[in-house]
């Protein structure tokens, strides 16, 4: 049989460059000041009956933060159009457009150009603006990471929740990129539809979440995580997310061709996180403001996040994608490194801790510039960074959890041991079948041991750390914990004033409740000795019924 003739797509309207917009500009100035000196007193009581009714505006019903982002705006109004007839918009609207909607001084099509541009733009469904560079946090000035996946990450208001996150990794006309160092997000996405009679290979959704490039199975893979962290009642621990289509605008930024353009895709809305990375928080070492905001973090949210990582395997949790607000609350997002291998800040023995504790350097020295030759073997840091006070057993009482897991989570650990893979993958719509067995395989463990046992097996299955190479599938020796500032047996990075402070004022959590108890001491006895890549510290294990123990 013939394959069937594919449906021509509509022509794509070419997106205009710097030059096409600054003609633009210029039209639009030259028809604002034309209106402005047709203007009389005698339009005024015209104007006035173009003004949207207060009575009857749905922005009654809106979230107020998509009210105070809401311009004014008169169905005559020069400028005007909607989502649907401009190409470009300079500011969206959220009130739709009303019934048979005709604007006398709608924008037409630049000569030049082809393209409409408008003032306001009716029909929109998010407010679009980029991120700011720094967020204030205790009366400072922090820096605001952007990531470094390249996908398009923006605030956004509507109507109903009001502020949001967006991200796109894919499906932006006009060359958006992130930021200018970032490659220019893909007007059309791999995975879309169609996309799989040019090349199947290429359309098939990958193991890792937040590929770039790819739409659709980054939102499967992310609704996923987002379900079974609902399910798990862990939904504390990570910002809601969902996918949405978008009807927007671009924002304008300095030197941005894609300013003004129009969007109309699916993306995927998160709720806002309050308050700033606790990488950047900690930048300057453990001061008394931070040791304040650590001590207040309760402990629920450093378990539920802890266990978050480690049930659902996420293998890049480190501190830009932690976030603490000025109250103390804790959440993780960035979460497309879900369903890998076990590598959390909040978990010791994965790179992204081991690198907080003794340094880049002394964990992958082969990833600077000149590879191993030039810089191998890395040197130990003997001061810890701040973040290692976030390791998990600084927050439990006697530093072990066992069985004790935040509150739903054992009855979801029950449910997901009794289905298969493929009912798991199913049940949740999964965008890989592998991502089912992952989570297997960690349920497994946790029912049969507990918290600590489920860590240590998924290490076990983890190649040990050499030193040299960067990596998310590595695992090192755990040493005892480290949760505070001027301790006998270890030190982190902080102001000499903090380490001057009352013993129980500068740990993460005071009481003879949080010393490690009898199973922590016999989990993890002591130092492990020497340089990682010389004493090959992860191995000599032996498997204990509660987890593994160093022999």
């Amino acid at each position: 049989m013939s394959p069937a003739p594919r449906t021509p797509r509509a022509p794509r309207r070419r997106h205009p460059g710097a030059a096409a917009l600054a003609l633009l500009a210029v039209a639009i100035a030259t028809r604002a000041r034309s209106a402005s000196a047709l203007a009389s007193p005698a339009n005024a009581a015209a104007d006035a009956r173009h003004r949207v009714r207060r009575a009857s505006s749905p922005r009654r019903e809106w979230h107020p933060a998509a009210v105070a982002a809401s311009a004014e705006w008169r169905e005559d109004e020069v400028g005007l159009g909607t989502h649907e007839t401009c190409d470009t918009c300079a500011r969206c609207l959220l009130d739709p457009a009303p019934p048979s909607f005709r604007n006398p001084n709608a924008p037409r099509a630049d000569p030049k150009t082809g393209l409409v541009h408008c003032e306001k733009c009716l029909g929109c469904n998010v407010i679009l603006s980029r991120m700011n560079a720094t967020t204030r946090m205790k009366g400072e000035d922090v820096k605001i990471f952007t990531g470094a996946s390249g996908a398009a990450v923006m605030r956004g208001v509507t109507a109903t929740r009001g502020d949001v996150f967006v991200k796109a990794w894919c499906g932006l006309v006009g060359g958006y990129r992130q930021t200018p160092l970032n490659d220019p997000i893909p007007e059309e996405c791999h995975d879309a539809p169609g996309e799989m009679e040019k090349d199947a290979e290429m359309a098939k959704c990958k193991r890792k979440g937040g590929v770039f490039g790819y739409g659709e199975c980054n939102f499967k893979f992310l609704n996923a995580l987002d379900a079974l962290a609902a399910d798990a009642n862990l939904s504390a621990a990570t910002p809601r997310s969902w996918t949405d289509e978008i009807r927007s605008f671009l924002p304008t930024a300095p030197d941005d061709p894609s300013s003004w353009s129009k969007v109309a895709t699916r993306a995927q809305l998160y709720e806002v996180v309050d308050g700033v990375s606790v990488e950047a928080f900690y930048a300057p070492g453990m001061t008394r403001k931070a040791l304040e905001v650590t001590r207040s973090v309760p402990r629920e949210d450093v378990l539920r996040c802890a266990t978050f990582d480690l049930l659902f395997s996420e293998q890049d949790r480190h501190g830009q994608n932690v976030f603490v607000s000025e109250t103390g609350r804790l959440r993780v997002l960035d979460n497309e490194g879900a369903f890998g291998s076990v590598n959390s800040m909040f978990l010791p023995g994965g790179q992204k801790f081991e690198v907080y504790r003794i340094g880049y350097a002394a964990v992958c020295c082969g990833n600077y510039p000149g590879g191993a030759e030039k810089n191998c073997p890395g040197k130990i840091d003997p001061i810890s960074a701040p973040e290692v006070l976030m390791d998990y057993r600084c927050h439990v009482p006697g530093g072990f959890v066992g069985t004790a897991f935040p509150p739903g989570v054992e009855p979801f650990l029950r449910r997901i041991d009794a289905m298969t893979e493929d009912e798991v993958f199913e049940r949740y719509g999964m965008s890989h079948r592998e991502h089912a067995g992952t989570l297997k395989r960690r349920v497994a463990d946790a029912v049969d041991g507990g918290f600590e046992r489920a860590l240590m097996a998924a290490y076990a299955r983890q190649e040990p750390g050499d030193g040299i190479r960067y990596g998310n599938d590595f695992s090192y020796g755990i040493n005892p914990a480290c949760c505070g500032v001027g301790l006998e047996h270890c030190a982190v990075r902080a102001p000499e004033e903090t380490a001057r402070l009352p013993r129980e004022e500068r740990v993460a959590r005071a009481g003879e409740e949080y010393e490690p108890g009898p199973l922590a001491t016999r989990l993890w006895r002591g130092p492990v000795r020497g340089a990682l890549h010389v004493k090959n510290a992860t191995h000599g294990r032996k498997l204990l019924r509660g987890g593994y123990a160093y022999v």
